[in-house]
């Protein structure tokens, strides 16, 4: 107040102690806020440039979550790429598969009819039914049937020194009485009937010697096998004997039947003849069982100048003999076996054939022309069985022509994309059961390339579905969407990153067609289109690699500026926290001692009242 008058001295104390006062507020104010330039008045230059450096690292750091936002969109339209090239590559492999399967199957144009005649039917003779062949049997009467497992072979007249030999086929035995054997074994005179039995036996490898109602009885196990009884002594003490069908000398008879040694059969067909002779097994060219016969009549089929007829032991066991062709006429047959073999009276057997009377008239024929060749006129003329018929069509050209045992006649053209055109001619047609009238060639389709054809185009709809998931935040590059991408506060620097349409249609992998996966030529051009798209798909990729490439450079790049702003404007304003706390403890000592030199100077002030 200017009524109040203050000494020099407690005027610049008081004065000094309020400037302190005032510093140590702003020394405080910046140690709270750390700031050093809180407002202009602090420091305007630093203040306004602080402002403007934060002010763009803020629009930067708004821009970033766009930047942000459009990686992530490139991304998922790259990843988008690169499944579609998956899924055109599967096609590829698809289609590749389907051209390596065979195509499909083409027939030529193809008439068929029926005609009205049955099979030729070439000679065949046949007689009697021959009876099995019996076995070998060699029987023992020794003691008129009383013996019996446990007797001894000395109870039965065997003495040392005697031999027993079997030979049965292949197969032999051989037992001596007592001393050492030369072959086989050797058995004492107290050996049972059951062991010597068991003895021949192993040697025989199978049972063919047993003990049946007191006998011995020795038996072939094939039909076609000999028994022979040997030795010394023994098979006479025991009564083995060789009976029928076996001989005294160990060889079988011929047949059951009444065919005798050295009979003869003589077949004639179409003017050449066979022959088989009945004898023994050792007879040359000779039968002795009906195994030797079955084997002599197949060894007859074909053989040497023979007509090529067929000669057999048929099912029914009948020697039976059929010509080779309808052409060979009649068989005869003869020989002095052929009343045993009930063969005699059918001699002169002829072929049988059915004759048509309209195929057997003069004036028929029927016209066949293969696409568009010259027509053929075939003359039915004459023709009057299915052989005659098979002749006359073989000699058509171009095409596949025949007639079979149930009459069936197909017509078939050679080349499978030709038709065939049946003409009426003079009746032919009708007689043949065609129906004259142009036959396209037909296609029958590979099932295999038809399950392909199926699989490509559901892979296709897999593309076009993926295309239309790759999208980011509403945007989908794949799809058509483009996007620009700003990199700076002031919109002067930005990318336009171009969308594509990468559906199967934008990449031109077409839809397969129905049966189009039948066609190598469609194939390949499904493939060429494939190829095309994968090179698109590969370019693209690039494209979207290197626009992503420069987004991720100008994210980088924006963080760091921001970073580089924000650093700028923290040097221009924040407080040095160490200097100010320094200058906190100066400003509190200076005013301590403000604050004991205005005291002084107010004691001065004092000293007056003492003089009161």
């Amino acid at each position: 107040m200017a009524e109040i008058t203050l000494s020099n001295a407690v005027r610049n104390n008081l004065l000094s102690l309020q400037n302190t006062a005032d510093l140590l507020g702003k020394t405080q104010n910046r140690l709270s806020t750390g700031l050093k330039v809180n407002s202009a008045l602090d420091d305007p230059t630093a203040f306004f440039t602080a402002s403007s450096l934060n002010s763009r690292a803020g629009d930067l750091n708004r821009l970033l979550d766009s930047v942000g936002n459009a990686v992530q969109t490139v991304r998922a339209a790259d990843n988008g790429i690169t499944a579609i090239t998956k899924l055109v590559e599967s096609a590829q492999a698809t289609a590749r598969q389907a051209l390596q399967k065979q195509g499909p199957a083409a027939t030529g144009g193809t008439a068929t009819g029926t005609v009205s005649f049955s099979d030729d039917t070439a000679a065949t003779i046949s007689g009697s039914a021959i009876a099995a062949d019996t076995a070998a049997v060699a029987t023992s009467t020794v003691n008129a049937g009383a013996v019996v497992g446990g007797d001894t072979i000395g109870s039965l007249g065997l003495v040392d020194g005697n031999t027993l030999t079997v030979d049965i086929g292949s197969l032999s035995a051989s037992i001596t009485i007592g001393g050492a054997a030369t072959s086989g074994a050797t058995l004492g005179t107290a050996t049972t009937v059951t062991q010597a039995i068991a003895e021949l036996n192993s040697q025989l490898t199978g049972t063919n010697v047993a003990l049946t109602g007191g006998n011995i009885v020795i038996t072939a196990p094939n039909a076609t096998d000999d028994v022979t009884i040997g030795g010394t002594g023994a098979a006479a003490t025991l009564g083995l004997t060789t009976t029928e069908p076996v001989t005294s000398g160990g060889t079988k008879a011929a047949f059951d039947n009444a065919v005798a040694a050295n009979d003869t059969l003589t077949f004639t067909i179409n003017g050449k003849s066979d022959t088989i002779t009945f004898g023994t097994a050792d007879g040359s060219n000779q039968v002795s069982n009906r195994g030797e016969l079955a084997a002599r009549l197949t060894a007859l089929s074909g053989a040497g100048g023979n007509t090529g007829a067929t000669f057999a032991l048929n099912g029914s066991n009948q020697v039976q003999a059929t010509a080779a062709a309808v052409s060979d006429g009649s068989i005869t047959v003869t020989g002095t076996g052929t009343d045993a073999l009930t063969l005699v009276g059918l001699s002169n057997n002829q072929s049988a054939t059915t004759t048509n009377a309209a195929l057997a008239a003069a004036s028929t024929n029927l016209t066949v022309q293969n696409g568009s060749a010259t027509a053929q006129t075939l003359s039915l003329s004459g023709i009057d069985s299915t052989s005659e018929l098979n002749t006359a069509l073989g000699a058509l050209t171009g095409v596949t022509a025949s007639v079979n045992s149930a009459g069936r006649v197909a017509i078939t053209s050679t080349t499978a994309t030709e038709s065939l055109t049946i003409g009426a001619g003079t009746g032919g047609a009708t007689v043949l059961g065609l129906t004259a009238a142009t036959n396209a060639s037909t296609t029958t389709n590979n099932v295999d390339r038809a399950a392909l054809e199926k699989s490509f185009n559901n892979i296709r709809t897999q593309i076009n579905d993926l295309a239309g998931d790759a999208s980011f935040n509403g945007v989908n590059l794949l799809n058509g969407d483009s996007l620009t991408v700003t990199f700076n506060e002031s919109g002067s620097a930005s990318l336009k990153v171009t969308g594509v349409t990468f559906d199967s249609s934008g990449l031109g992998v077409k839809e397969a067609a129905t049966d189009s996966f039948q066609s190598n030529t469609s194939l390949n051009t499904t493939l060429k289109d494939l190829d095309t798209a994968i090179g698109s798909l590969r370019q693209q990729a690039s494209t979207f690699g290197s626009n992503l490439s420069v987004v991720e450079v100008r994210q980088d790049f924006t963080k760091n500026l921001i970073n580089t702003l924000e650093t700028g404007a923290a040097n221009l304003t924040l407080a040095d926290t160490n200097q100010e706390g320094a200058n906190m403890l100066a400003l509190q000592t200076r005013q301590q001692l403000s604050s004991v030199a205005l005291s002084l100077a107010s004691q001065a002030d004092q000293n007056v009242l003492r003089l009161f």
